[in-house]
């Protein structure tokens, strides 16, 4: 049973609800791209530089959800590759973002 003294209303801190609903609504849309549109894009470009691949496109997603579904490191990164990409890319920002904004609130 849920401590009463650590329950949180839902009207605490709306800044941080509104970070986690952008967090959510990033990891959807890039999670997304990367476990939908990828998988057919990597499917396409393979097929049109290598030759197609034995079995077709349905053989190629059986496999590579397969080895997700198995946490394969290749179709892990493959896969969750989008949403990783961008939160490295974020996390290699940060300094920079809190130096423009200490920059424009010093101004």
């Amino acid at each position: 049973m849920p401590d009463p003294d650590h329950a949180v209303p839902d009207s605490a801190d709306p800044e941080r609800r509104a970070r986690l609903r952008r967090e959510l609504t990033i990891f959807a849309i890039l999670g997304g791209f990367g476990l939908v549109v990828l998988p057919f894009l990597v499917y396409f470009a393979g097929a049109a530089t290598l030759g197609p691949y034995e079995g077709g496109l349905g053989t190629f997603l059986v496999k590579l959800y397969g080895d997700f579904v198995r946490l394969t490191p290749a179709a892990l990164a493959l896969l969750l590759g989008p949403y990783v990409m961008f939160q490295a890319a974020r996390l290699l920002t940060r300094p920079l973002r809190r130096a423009w904004k200490a920059s424009k609130t010093a101004t």
